[in-house]
């Protein structure tokens, strides 16, 4: 089927500048061409004419957990390691699977419906792949592991790991990918990081891992000391020092590369981000989960600086209160500002660039999505203008939408299905049957 979209403003995130009016054209889930008189001059094509609105490329969400969407909202004013510690799915601590899908078809439901086409999930079940196929959306799911409760059997149960993505892949369609997540270096043995990256070697895996979130991390590596390490001690686990910053490990292990993703990177040195930087890794910055979760601010501007692989990330609801591009995207731009106590710190336009093209660029998926461009994939979404007033900034008019000005949100051309209120209804009678540990 052939369809032209055409709207007052069309954005291709490419660098170029928006089209006004503009024009889409869609076939096979491809984009063909962007730019004016498209219709006129391919009368066999539909045409849909959406009026005051703008055309763009789907957000991408560079760091999710939809699996814990059923625990949004539900604990204030915990530190990161008490965070996980009270809501972090565990053994003896993991909700029924029916329940965790349920949670990841909602998060999905609340992503489509917030713009987001595409999302980088750190998924502990798996869940979050069979959610985000049905809602008709794009990504790479990283199945999470936890490195270092597999203990001396840890080769076999990793052997494990790969098996049930490997069963994953084969059950989801060609939009999704299935990757692994290392949770962290302070959850991971140094020998489990150094098989994935074996592994990554091997088959060449998406892979994807928390790195740098709180100094308590740092502490961790280098002494062996401070709440994490504290906290790691009650359940059980040695805490053996490296010496070494998060930064220095994940390298050591052979992990600063291309095709991995790094979430949060907020407490690095400015070495440390030139270093991830040219390795060719992607980042994810998550601010409102970093904020509410009193994590510090991520160096925005020493990794613009180096013009690093930067998307933005919602995390969890769970740790940002609700899924909202909008929301992310507008405190972003306004904690880099408040820090560098100068408003040219960002743009609206560059923060739009992170969540479009950034993201996927970061995830490793540029040359599939995130920009409106001949070749790409038909991942699009349509914002209406209708309030919008004469003479405002297109960049800033979008950044301060809401979800529900998201009248379009297709992936490969196809509508996704953002029926939030029946898996909101679907979960909330799930949880009254079950109980949550």
């Amino acid at each position: 089927m052939s369809v032209i979209y055409k709207a007052d403003y069309v954005l291709p995130m490419d660098g170029s500048d928006p089209h006004t009016p503009g024009e889409v054209w869609v076939e096979s889930g491809k984009i063909i061409r962007v730019g004016q008189g498209i219709s006129a001059t391919n009368p066999q094509a539909q045409v849909k004419n959406l009026g005051k609105c703008a055309i763009m490329p789907g957000f991408v969400n560079a760091h999710s957990h939809i699996d814990y969407t059923l625990s949004r909202n539900s604990h204030d004013a915990l530190n990161l390691w008490q965070w996980l510690h009270r809501v972090g799915f565990r053994k003896g601590q993991t909700p029924d699977y029916e329940l965790i899908a349920a949670s990841a078809r909602l998060g999905a439901a609340e992503c489509a419906r917030s713009g987001i086409t595409c999302l980088a999930d750190c998924s502990f079940s798996g869940a979050a792949a069979y959610a985000i196929d049905e809602i008709g959306l794009r990504g790479i799911i990283y199945k999470e592991l936890f490195g270092q409760s597999m203990g001396a059997d840890y080769k076999r149960q990793f052997a494990l790991v790969l098996e049930e993505i490997r069963r994953l892949q084969e059950a989801v369609s060609g939009r999704i990918s299935i990757g692994i997540s290392p949770h962290s270096i302070y959850t991971s043995a140094k020998e489990v990081l150094s098989l994935c990256a074996k592994t990554y070697a091997d088959i060449n895996i998406p892979l994807s891992i928390h790195l740098a979130e709180t100094g308590a991390e740092t502490q961790f590596a280098l002494h062996g000391t401070g709440p994490i390490a504290d906290w790691r001690r009650s359940l059980g686990y040695e805490v053996n020092p490296s010496g070494c910053t998060p930064v220095q490990i994940l390298e050591d292990a052979g992990l600063l590369r291309e095709n991995v993703l790094l979430a949060h990177c907020v407490h690095i040195t400015d070495a440390e981000v030139k270093k991830i930087s040219s390795s060719g890794a992607g980042v994810a910055h998550c601010p409102r989960s970093n904020a509410y979760l009193g994590a510090g601010i991520f160096p925005f501007s020493s990794f613009r600086a180096e013009d690093a692989r930067t998307g933005i990330g919602t995390d969890s609801s769970a740790t940002c209160l609700r899924i909202d591009f909008f929301e992310e995207m507008r405190f972003a731009a306004a904690i880099h500002r408040a820090k560098a106590q100068d408003a040219q710190a960002v743009s609206a336009k560059e923060i739009l660039e992170m969540a479009t093209k950034g993201g996927a660029a970061a995830i490793g998926m540029g040359d599939v999505t995130g920009q409106l461009k001949r070749g790409l994939r038909a991942d699009i979404i349509a914002l209406d203008l209708g309030a919008m007033l004469p003479g405002e900034d297109i960049y800033m008019s979008i950044l301060s939408r809401s979800p529900a000005d998201v009248i379009l949100c297709l992936v490969d051309g196809l509508a996704v299905d953002e029926d939030i209120d029946a898996r909101t209804q679907e979960l909330a009678y799930l949880m009254e049957q079950h109980t949550i540990a």
